[in-house]
């Protein structure tokens, strides 16, 4: 079941999401959309005077997850829910450091054992059909460990679409490029 990083709560008080734009520049290599991970490039535009971001790839910090994209108002995109490649934009990110997200396992299923360990990200390409951009990345059980470096703590197991454990996972954010990680359990 693609569809990345869904949001699903908070450890913060209020229900209200905490949400930061970002600029992304022409020079990325690939779709970004709702539920992907991004990393912040250190750069700023000119224009804006805001963070750039990319998509995150494995074995890095993470910056946060997309939860929009500004429409492109010059080539009237308003049906697009992704930014598509070598195309500038904004996306709009979760910037809750407390948040919660469901996304599938690659190369699972978790185990009971593994809640309370990091889990690295599977960077897997999103993907457009006809007017929707849909996230496909995921964390990845091969190489679960207590390495404070790893990118996501897992919480907790679920179960996907055909009622299987651990083959989804509620995770949070471990290490960022906000915060350093901390060991797993």
């Amino acid at each position: 079941m693609a569809g990345g990083f869904k949001y699903v709560g908070t450890d913060q008080q209020g229900t209200e999401v905490k949400l930061r734009t970002y600029d992304v520049t022409s020079s990325h290599a690939s779709i970004i959309a709702v539920g992907d991970v991004v990393r912040i490039t250190g750069t700023a535009t000119t224009s804006s005077i805001n963070s750039t971001v990319d998509v995150a790839t494995a074995a890095q910090s993470v910056t946060r997850v997309v939860a929009g994209v500004v429409p492109q108002y010059s080539t009237e995109s308003f049906t697009d829910t992704g930014l598509a490649a070598s195309t500038s934009g904004q996306v709009v990110v979760n910037a809750d450091p407390f948040a919660y997200y469901e996304v599938d396992v690659s190369n699972g299923p978790l185990a009971a054992a593994d809640v309370g360990l990091n889990v690295d990200l599977v960077a897997t390409a999103a993907t457009k059909s006809g007017g929707l951009t849909i996230s496909n990345m995921s964390v990845n059980a091969t190489g679960k460990a207590t390495t404070n470096t790893l990118p996501f703590r897992v919480e907790a197991l679920l179960q996907d679409s055909a009622g299987v454990w651990g083959n989804r996972a509620r995770v949070r954010i471990n290490n960022s490029t906000y915060n350093s990680g901390t060991t797993g359990v």
